[in-house]
């Protein structure tokens, strides 16, 4: 039986099942084929979670202009400071205006047993009473709130942990076997991290470098995966952009033999198309270095947030929110040497200054 008819992740189950190379929930809809076990462990251990983690930046480059094939809902996007109560936030297509809903209802029962219950507006609160009245319960006290929240920022940590590792690479994976070259330049590494992250690892970390190349070859906002295969270094390099900016690096082979390749993929989020091919090498990657001083990673974070403004204005013609607000302080003076700590996490980033109000 040919090689492709396994599944690329294990390589051990025949490839029964549709899996997106770019996530479906990054708007992906080309698949390749790989097993029923692999398909639903990564969905069930990382690529919700993923998704959920970027719902903040998907809610605010909404706001900017782009269009998602399903709509964005930020669960719990802020705690009322009065009442305690989580809001989770969404927009109003026609109007753009954001619109806060409860996370879920609340329910606090007293000390005799009989509920209270907060609710956002009194229809609301009308029809959850009849619910609990047909069930037999009773409501001592109603509390209809109707907030108005001024919301000037938003935070959106993204951090490179073991969930965002592996979905990094899946990608990587994925579009190699889209061209027929998983074989040759996935080490072993990369499949066993990605089947039992517990017990194995596999180095991916943000590449701050700028590829003005990369940036000429592919939409602003496009989701790019560049793979770059070299027998001289003996060398299989792996890079990841996500929404034209958001960089990642990894080694995918380090004693490869194979011939020279180099391949794209590229999903542009404007128009949802997909393009994958082979092309000459454009970028002559070399390994990226492992640890970066603090102020440096911080500096450099920037400057990849400004890129990104830079590229929301060019597709759109506004940017309503500012990814790197000007009045962010950069504290250079402060110089120490943090180990690791750039490679596993995006530092906070205030999102600002975008105000509305919140009925």
């Amino acid at each position: 039986m040919l090689e492709s008819s396994f599944c690329p992740y294990c390589r051990i189950s025949h490839a029964t099942s549709d899996d997106h190379i770019f996530s479906d929930f990054l708007g992906g809809t080309e698949t390749v084929l790989s097993c029923q076990r692999c398909n639903n462990q990564f969905g069930h251990d990382f690529e919700g979670r993923i998704s959920k983690q970027f719902a903040p930046l998907f809610f605010m480059l909404e706001g900017c202009g782009m269009s998602f094939r399903k709509p964005i809902l930020w669960k719990k996007a802020f705690t009322h400071e009065t009442t305690g109560l989580s809001y989770d936030l969404k927009r109003d297509k026609k109007t753009n205006k954001i619109l806060a809903c409860l996370s879920k209802t609340t329910l606090i029962k007293n000390e005799s047993g009989i509920m209270s219950l907060d609710m956002p507006d009194l229809k609301t609160a009308q029809q959850k009473i009849k619910e609990l009245e047909a069930h037999g319960k009773s409501i001592i006290k109603l509390v209809a709130t109707k907030e108005k929240v001024n919301i000037t920022r938003y935070r959106f940590n993204l951090s490179l942990d073991e969930d965002f590792r592996r979905f990094i690479l899946k990608m990587c994976v994925a579009y190699c076997r889209r061209m027929n070259m998983d074989q040759a330049i996935i080490e072993d590494n990369v499949l066993l991290y990605l089947s039992d992250s517990k017990r194995n690892y596999h180095e991916v970390r943000i590449d701050y470098n700028h590829y003005s190349l990369l940036d000429s070859a592919v939409p602003p906002l496009a989701h790019t995966i560049y793979i770059e295969a070299c027998p001289k270094s003996g060398r299989t390099y792996a890079i990841v952009r996500l929404f034209g900016s958001l960089q990642f690096f990894t080694i995918l082979h380090r004693n490869y033999h194979g011939s020279q390749f180099a391949g794209i993929g590229i999903l542009n989020p404007m128009d949802y198309s997909e393009k994958f091919q082979v092309i000459d090498p454009i970028l002559q990657l070399t390994e990226s270095p492992r640890h970066v001083l603090r102020f440096l990673a911080d500096y450099r974070t920037r400057n990849m947030l400004r890129r990104l403004d830079d590229k929301i204005l060019i597709s759109f013609g506004r940017n309503d929110y500012t990814f790197a607000p000007k009045e962010a302080a950069m504290i250079l003076s402060q110089i120490c040497i943090s180990i690791g700590s750039a490679d596993n996490f995006f530092a906070e980033m205030l999102i600002g200054s975008y105000k509305n109000e919140v009925n």
